[in-house]
């Protein structure tokens, strides 16, 4: 398989290159060389959230205090929209199209290291430098991993205390389930591929003993966070929530009633300029589609399900809260770097669209957040865009771990100076040949067919008009499809391509053509 490493070039056209470039490393010792490090995951959390600013009805004042404390990154995007790819290319520090996991994840350690090819992850990469590493809840796609690597010196078991007749979710560590499987699961008269879209305000009666998978995550750091360690550590802690189902104890529902929740807005020709790969994407996985089996339940479901998104969020904000005042009562408040991130974003009916596992804002942004002992801009935000890829170099340039040939460039110049640059904008990718470029005022997107999208953020942040067949545009859709072509989607070439769900979803639209609620 080709690697390709990616470049720093970028046209004059979209990106004015800082003289600061964030690639630079400083050759001085780090003062946080050898500090703790506090690295929280948060599964499918989007932009709703106070500081991020994506929705003014979120509840998110643990998260939203962090800001106080370091630097959030309000225009973060991942590498790839959805929890396996995503996860695998931040912990490897590879991005989908070097590593050639665009539709899988690596099976075994064998695989993982022929990939790897002499590099290592980033917890083992701390662990083989001195550190003591932990892990609880989702760090990877199943949990604190994958398959049998050496990540770990401790962990905390996924076995959340669920009765094994009332475990829905074919991934446990995402229950409950609603008690009654939820309207989705009734309505296709039981078991359905997407029935995840669902919600439940829970009472005590329907979580285990321990209480929710986050509560007993929460209540693992704050015990690790009370002890002695002789080492630094790095440690790891996966939330769950607001991973699909949409399930929170009841009182986070309470704060929400039904009758005031804003749904988001969509244009009736939302799709009218929408290539078919996109509205495949936008389909979804419930046999008459997403969006329309939504609509079609009741017309509250939509809005009940943002309901629940938006209590899920503030339960899981609630266990973040936790963790960050035993860091703060702890004997480690001083000497520890945090970084908070979430792996994708989620749409909640945006674009006709649900969950993630799509290349338009609403799936690929994300919170990033870093705060570490001594640093001087601590309040302070960035708009530039960022990748997740970029945690993996930044921290370790913070804790002056070795540095290896991988994607992604260190934000500590950033994170000290606003005036510093990325060098380049960001890159998600989607399955064999679907790429999204994300620079500070454009959204580019090019699908496998060739086919693409061009959104200009300064006016149409919510992206509902493709600019892409507007000549107006030609020198902007040019400078991104050739920085696309020469640094990321050459490497689809590389891969071995196999036909796909979008594949059989577009066949589909041109032999029956597509549902009326797409067009």
């Amino acid at each position: 398989m080709k690697i390709l490493r990616q470049t720093k070039s970028w046209p004059l056209a979209l990106l004015v290159l800082s003289c600061c470039g964030v690639g630079q490393v400083s050759a001085a010792k780090n003062k946080t060389e050898g500090m703790n490090v506090l690295f929280i995951s948060v599964d499918d959390l989007n932009d709703w959230m106070g500081v991020l600013e994506g929705n003014p009805q979120a509840y998110t004042p643990n998260l939203d205090r962090l800001s106080k404390r370091g630097v959030y990154f309000l225009n973060a995007h991942c590498a790839a929209p959805v929890c396996t790819t995503s996860r695998q290319s931040l912990l490897s520090g590879l991005a989908p199209t070097t590593s050639g996991w665009v539709n899988s994840i690596p099976k075994s350690a064998e695989e993982y290291d022929e990939v790897l090819a002499g590099r290592k992850p980033l917890p083992t990469l701390f662990r083989d430098n001195g550190y003591t590493t932990m892990a609880a809840g989702k760090v990877y796609h199943k949990g604190v991993q994958d398959f049998d690597y050496p990540l770990w010196d401790e962990t905390l078991s996924n076995n959340y205390g669920f009765d094994k007749s009332g475990a829905w979710y074919r991934n446990t560590h995402f229950n409950p389930f609603p008690p009654d499987g939820g309207a989705i699961y009734q309505a296709n008269g039981g078991r359905v591929k997407g029935d995840t879209l669902c919600w439940a305000a829970l009472e005590k009666k329907d979580i285990p003993k321990k209480g929710m998978p986050d509560e007993q995550i929460a209540n693992w750091a704050i015990e690790q966070l009370s002890e002695k360690h002789d080492k630094p550590f790095f440690m790891a802690v996966g939330f769950l929530r607001p991973h699909n189902p949409y399930t929170a104890p009841k009182k986070y529902f309470d704060r929400y009633p039904l009758d005031s929740i804003t749904i988001p807005v969509v244009p009736e020709d939302e799709f009218n300029d929408i290539p078919l790969y996109g509205k495949a994407m936008a389909y979804g996985t419930l046999p008459l589609g997403d969006h329309k089996e939504v609509l079609d339940l009741s017309p509250t479901y939509w809005a009940e399900l943002v309901r629940a998104y938006l209590a899920c969020t503030t339960f899981v904000d609630d266990q973040i809260g936790r963790v960050l005042d035993a860091l703060d009562k702890s004997k480690y408040a001083d000497n520890t770097i945090i970084v908070l991130w979430s792996d994708h974003g989620q749409h909640l009916g945006e674009k006709r669209h649900w969950r993630k596992q799509a290349l338009w804002e609403e799936s690929t942004r994300v919170p990033l957040f870093f705060s570490y002992p001594g640093m001087t801009t601590k309040g302070e935000l960035r708009d530039q865009p960022v990748s997740l890829l970029d945690i993996f170099p930044t921290l370790t340039e913070l804790c002056g771990l070795p540095e290896q040939e991988i994607d992604g460039v260190s934000l500590v110049p950033m994170i000290k100076s606003e005036k510093a640059m990325r060098g380049a904008p960001v890159v998600t990718t989607r399955y064999n040949g679907n790429h999204t470029v994300r620079s500070k005022d454009w959204r580019y997107i090019r699908y496998r067919d060739g086919t693409e999208e061009l959104y200009d953020h300064r006016k149409d942040p919510g992206e509902h008009t493709n600019l892409a067949a507007n000549p107006e545009f030609a020198d902007i859709l040019k400078a991104n499809r050739d920085y696309l072509l020469k640094n990321e989607a050459a490497a689809d070439a590389s891969t071995d391509f196999k036909r796909d769900s979008y594949d059989t979803r577009v066949d589909e639209f041109k032999t029956k053509g597509v549902p009326d609620w797409l067009q």
